[in-house]
């Protein structure tokens, strides 16, 4: 008989022999004497409590107290669980309480199942069955650790469960206390490799973390590879030489291009070159001339964080007397922002010039010939170094085409450098934004806002201006122009959200009702519109259309541009958008999907609505490049959703 009928049998048995006590049982009939039936005891295994499970749904741990009924339980003399004696905590004739003892068994999520067996006052089994002990997995545990190299400063994640009782991790030889730690959670701790003494330019270490009085192998056989710049000893200088502003060092070693600085005392020497073996770098024309004008200073290099630094010569001499020759900038690179390397400059993002001199730039410029010679002024951005500078791409192009530009330098009271050419593309391009639906986990992606190129938290919402006061509609997507001016009505900036109902997620603008802003949350959970009784909240209007799907020659070809990445123009507006709000659903019903694209427009005041726009009545038009989704497979627009794309928004093209 197996141990999960024997939860049964005995209970049935002693019902039977209790019955039998009317015609009498005795030893020589082999039958139990009616005087013993009295006195026998009985558990119901149904009535354990709690009644834990294989599948662990149920629970019972060490320590947990469990309670079972029958009859003539005061009989019961012991309870083992797995042959180890339990403490009983209560008995009377119809119920018993007992504890679940120590057990050695290791951690782990899946329940064990345990033998537990009942004796009554003769050490006579009389009930055995499974129960099942969950032993919770408590100790800390790391399962995994990345990145698996870098230098001092890299923050390395160790992964795993618990880890919040990790007290102290060793990178090596040198000890990270937890108050060094940068993120402490149950699942991930992170710190920073530490300084120390390493003389190798590549090293493997190995990493263990404490808790309690336990440690834990964090690296096993994939140690950490370290890696440190190593320099190469420097010559000295011969005696009476002295280095003069704008002299160069050339300097050797091993991982050289991990050396974020090279300094002369406090000053910053530029880095010309960076390589793995090779470092150049000059003595700028920044230096100030002091009294007297050779001065000695340490040089020294420095790598990590904290900076670590190296020492390339204890003194080193350095005339400060300024060049008679005017030092001319030049650049070796430019990089915008969302261009890349390749030049492509999209309005009012930021480019960095990489190269020398730039300390001498006073100002930037794109020059070109737009039936007329013209020079647009770019904004120099603060922090200019003699390595690296930064400015915005101006706005005030007039070309609505991208068009190759010269890009100048302006230095020594208007001489010009030339620093390249560049594409300038004259409209505003905004990649990877993500919005999430009006759930309150999402509020920190809730609205996005074009002028802005950005995405606004359901707070920064209420502090914006991206609304106006209540009341401006005279109807849904109507302007009230009683109650807004012109200019306040520009300056309410036009903005969209995801929104949540039912099996769906909707693109949308309020359009001058509180309908889906009503829903939406801010971080104290407060309905942002300030309550759901509302009936309007003066919003932009923003209408839409799928234009992925469209047969227009002209629509067709905007696609195809947006599809190639080689869009060059938002000078027109070959199509007109309906007021529907694009919709992720079930496939069948779908209005948008992945790799779709969909324009949104946002009408001029004169017109003031959204229902039959032309296009003279478009004042900004954008388009949605749908590219990713977090849209759940069973739970297609469920609240957690989110809608990731690339963003074009235009200039301005009416009032």
């Amino acid at each position: 008989m197996n141990r999960k009928n024997n939860r049964y049998s005995f209970f049935a048995a002693a019902f039977v022999c209790a019955a039998l006590l009317s015609g009498g049982c005795n030893d020589r009939d082999g039958l139990i004497d009616k005087d013993d039936v009295r006195h026998v005891p009985a558990l119901n295994a149904q009535t354990f409590m709690p009644l834990s499970n294989e599948s662990g749904s149920v629970k019972a741990y060490v320590g947990t107290e469990v309670s079972v009924s029958g009859f003539n339980l005061d009989q019961v003399g012991s309870v083992t669980v797995d042959d180890i004696a339990v403490e009983i905590t209560e008995q009377n004739i119809k119920q018993i309480k007992f504890k679940i003892p120590a057990l050695d068994h290791a951690q782990r999520d899946q329940p064990y199942a345990v033998e537990l067996k009942a004796f009554d006052k003769q050490e006579q089994a009389f009930y055995t069955g499974d129960y099942f002990v969950t032993i919770p997995v408590t100790d800390a545990i790391v399962s995994g650790y990345a990145p698996a190299e870098g230098t001092v400063g890299t923050e390395i994640t160790l992964s795993g469960r618990n880890l919040e009782q990790v007290t102290r991790v060793h990178f090596g030889g040198v000890a990270v206390e937890a108050s060094a730690f940068t993120e402490v959670g149950p699942e991930a701790v992170k710190f920073l490799v530490p300084a120390g003494n390493y003389t190798e330019a590549d090293s493997d270490i190995a990493i263990s973390a404490e808790w309690g009085t336990a440690t834990i192998d964090v690296t096993g056989e994939t140690l950490f590879a370290l890696h440190i710049p190593i320099l190469d000893p420097l010559a000295a200088q011969p005696d009476g030489v002295n280095s003069v502003l704008g002299d160069e060092i050339d300097l050797t070693g091993k991982n050289l291009d991990l050396i974020d600085a090279v300094k002369w005392g406090e000053a910053a020497l530029t880095i010309v070159e960076k390589a793995d073996g090779t470092l150049k770098v000059r003595f700028p024309a920044t230096i100030e001339q002091t009294d007297p004008v050779v001065q000695s200073a340490a040089l020294t290099a420095e790598y990590g964080t904290p900076a670590q630094v190296v020492t390339l010569a204890a003194a080193w001499r350095l005339d400060t007397t300024p060049s008679a020759t005017v030092l001319v900038p030049e650049a070796s690179s430019m990089t915008a922002v969302d261009g890349g390397s390749d030049n492509k400059f999209y309005l009012d993002k930021t480019v960095t010039v990489a190269g020398m001199n730039l300390m001498a730039v006073e100002g930037i410029e794109l020059r070109y010939n737009d039936g007329e010679d013209r020079k647009i002024a770019a904004t120099l951005l603060e922090g200019t170094t003699d390595g690296e500078l930064k400015f915005v791409v101006p706005e005030e192009v007039t070309f609505d085409t991208a068009s190759e530009v010269d890009v100048v330098a302006l230095y020594n009271g208007g001489d010009v450098a030339d620093f390249g050419k560049a594409t300038v593309y004259p409209f505003y391009f905004f990649p990877n934004i993500t919005i999430g639906a009006q759930d309150l986990s999402n509020r920190d992606k809730a609205f996005f806002v074009p002028d802005l190129g950005r995405v606004i938290t359901s707070d920064e919402w209420k502090t914006l201006d991206t609304k106006a006061s209540t009341n401006v509609m005279s109807a849904k997507n109507v302007v009230d122009k009683s109650v807004v001016t012109e200019e306040e009505y520009y300056a309410v900036k036009p903005y969209f959200m995801s929104t949540f109902t039912g099996d769906v997620l909707t693109l949308q603008s309020p359009a001058g009702s509180n309908g889906q802003l009503k829903n939406i949350k801010d971080s104290d959970g407060k309905n942002i519109t300030g309550g759901s009784s509302a009936s309007w909240y003066g919003t932009s209007i923003c209408v839409y259309r799928n234009i992925s799907a469209s047969t227009s020659a002209a629509e067709k070809k905007v696609v195809a541009d947006i599809e190639a990445g080689t869009l060059a123009s938002m000078a027109e507006v070959p199509y007109i958008a309906s007021s529907a709000a694009p919709k992720y659903a079930a496939p069948s019903t779908s209005t948008i999907n992945q790799g779709q694209i969909i324009v949104v427009e946002y009408p001029t005041y004169s017109f003031g609505t959204s229902t039959g726009m032309k296009a003279d009545n478009v004042y900004k038009f954008g388009y949605i490049c749908i590219h990713e989704d977090g849209i759940s497979d069973d739970i297609p627009g469920a609240a957690t959703s989110t809608i990731t794309f690339d963003f074009y928004w235009s200039k301005t093209l009416n009032k």
